[in-house]
């Protein structure tokens, strides 16, 4: 791998940690660190294995945000879960999509079982107003891309 894939992977992988730390502390994953995301994935994509490559991840990158938006219409992930997915599946060619959503969902399932576990231990109800914890799913997304990336 070339210098500079090398420099757009390991920026593609720290600003995708950057929104598991932001999506950990706020629930939220801002616009602009995706779009970073997703200029970094692409720069990447290219670098790394040309035009056709990058060709195939954005195709991987549009079925995940198809798929990312009708999550989100049902209520099942937040808008920037789907985003963050779309974002870094642009890194990744599309025969690469089943292994990134196998490791993604091993790290979410992991997530969750953490997140239950802990609240479990310390005495917290699960839901409280009616209303059920949320998982910062940017930490399964993130957790999801190195994986991948490192596999």
């Amino acid at each position: 791998m070339s210098f500079p894939a090398e420099v757009s992977l390991w920026a593609c992988l720290g600003l995708a940690l950057l929104a598991a730390i932001w999506d950990a502390r706020s629930r939220k994953i801002p616009n602009w660190l995706n779009l970073l995301i997703a200029i970094a994935a692409l720069t990447f994509a290219v670098l790394s294995g040309g035009w056709a490559t990058a060709g195939s991840a954005a195709i991987h990158a549009v079925i995940a945000l198809v798929l990312g938006a009708g999550l989100f219409a049902i209520g099942f992930i937040g808008a920037g879960d789907a985003k963050m997915y779309s974002a870094t599946a642009f890194a990744l060619p599309l025969p690469s999509a089943l292994p990134m959503l196998g490791w993604t969902s091993l790290a979410g399932f992991i997530l969750l079982v953490g997140m239950l576990a802990t609240r479990w231990m310390a005495g917290k109800p699960l839901r409280q107003d009616g209303k059920s914890f949320t998982v910062p799913y940017g930490v399964a997304i993130a957790g999801g891309l190195w994986l991948t990336q490192l596999s």
